[in-house]
């Protein structure tokens, strides 16, 4: 009496290996590709617009170092009045004394100072400015090379909840199948409360892992809504992310570390900043030529004394030697703590070049790790759906019981979720790889060309 229920049993078992087969191939109305997602992120996100940003405001900066080497130039303007007793005692004629004699002063004039020669400290400024922009540059693709990795993990741990709520909507759809035709068993007496109550418990786990399932999924499109700029969630449906596979070579990533990674380009530049430090300070040993010249007028009318008004009217034209003997310290302190300053950037410069060396042998180890799992992973989710087939055909024949039928169901959904989960792995694998070695910009040269 059995048989001719179960026989009756629709197609949801089939149901998930047509979903797995085909779920690739469906897309709704909207969709997501990674290109795009890329694209928006490097457009809207907050964070890296700072970063490009810190670059523009880096090229400002050194535009402006020409300035060191141009004259400076300035206009002014005086106009006084005073109110003075004095008393003036002449060589020839006596004294002269008054009370409250007003003095009225005008000046007007323009003046240009033009440093000839202040120890190379203008082109030192300007060799700064240039390494402070490729410190911003350096900045600018690290934050780069952290939105692609931070946007392809969303992008791919969004696909694989997606694909996992399927799987659980399939299998609670499946013991929802199971629920009714336990239902009707037990209404014509072929089923015991004992196994319906085992059917229940089965069908109440199955919806109680989806409503997680659905909350892990929304936590999901957050995460990449956040990474693309968006004040909201991810709506669309997304692709599968795939990589290409070609096989990655150590030596061949450990080559050119220095120009590929952007830590160690800014660690570069930090160091070569150090040495213009020093070098800044080595220059207040040396004079500081100015050449001075101006165009001045002066008007000054007194009511006390043999001079009346006096007024001026002519350019000037000067040199000035300036040159710092002491100002609280003695020139060759600062030179003596700047060389330390250089000393240390350089220990910090071979300290990032080492780590970033050991990093990337850590991470090429972890991806060879993670890629052989995958394979076999994936070789045991083919075992368990061949399994879950033969387990299906049997238990339509009333040859085996639901408690078998339901460990083969159980088994399946812990490979399809392994390999699903050892699949993300493998893939953050390989972009921290990538990502150590400073090659994440061929990710997003090669997912743009698609």
């Amino acid at each position: 009496m059995i048989r001719p229920l179960y026989s009756r049993l629709p197609s949801p078992i089939s149901r998930l290996f047509i979903f797995i087969a085909v779920f690739s191939a469906l897309a709704s109305a909207e969709s997501l590709s990674l290109s795009q997602a890329l694209r928006e992120a490097l457009e809207k996100n907050p964070g890296y617009q700072a970063s490009k940003n810190d670059v523009n405001f880096a090229i400002a900066a050194k535009d402006s170092a020409l300035a060191g080497f141009l004259p400076t130039a300035a206009a002014s303007a005086a106009y006084g009045k005073s109110w003075l007793d004095t008393h003036q005692q002449r060589t020839v004629g006596g004294s002269q004394d008054a009370s409250g004699a007003q003095t009225t002063t005008k000046s007007a004039g323009v003046n240009a100072d033009w440093t000839l020669f202040q120890g190379f400290s203008a082109p030192l400024n300007e060799k700064r400015l240039g390494l402070q922009l490729n410190l911003a540059k350096a900045g600018e693709a690290q934050s780069r090379q952290d939105l692609v990795s931070t946007v392809v993990l969303d992008y791919a741990d969004l696909a694989r909840q997606i694909r996992l709520y399927r799987a659980l909507d399939t299998s609670a759809a499946i013991s929802e199948e199971r629920m009714r035709l336990m239902q009707v068993s037990l209404n014509v007496g072929s089923a015991s409360r004992s196994d319906w109550l085992s059917v229940r418990v089965d069908r109440n786990a199955d919806e109680a892992a989806l409503r997680r399932q659905e909350a892990t999924l929304q936590s999901a499109r957050v995460a990449l809504g956040a990474a693309l700029g968006r004040d909201r969630a991810v709506n669309e449906d997304v692709d599968s992310v795939t990589l290409s596979d070609a096989p990655l070579d150590l030596q061949a990533l450990l080559g050119d570390l220095p120009v590929n990674r952007p830590d160690l380009r800014a660690a570069e530049a930090n160091a070569a900043l150090a040495g213009v430090a020093a070098q800044q300070r080595a220059v207040n040993w040396l004079p500081k030529i100015d050449a001075l010249a101006g165009y001045n007028y002066s008007l000054t009318n007194s009511d006390a004394g043999l001079v009346v008004e006096n007024r001026t009217l002519g350019p000037n034209v000067a040199l000035q030697l300036n040159f710092n003997l002491f100002n609280g310290e003695f020139p060759w302190q600062t030179y003596h703590r700047a060389r330390i300053a250089q000393t240390s950037a350089e220990f910090r410069k071979q300290q990032a070049t080492n780590a970033a060396e050991a990093e990337v042998m850590r991470d090429y180890s972890v991806f060879r790790g993670a890629d052989s799992a995958l394979t076999l992973e994936r070789e045991a989710l083919g075992y368990a759906q061949e399994n879950l087939g033969l387990t299906f055909m049997r238990w339509k024949s009333g040859s085996i019981s639901y408690l078998d039928a339901r460990r083969a169901q159980d088994q399946y959904l812990s490979a399809f979720t392994l390999a699903e989960n050892t699949a993300f792995e493998a893939l953050n694998s390989r972009l921290e790889l990538l990502r150590a070695a400073g090659r994440l910009e061929s990710l997003v040269d090669s997912t743009s060309s698609k």
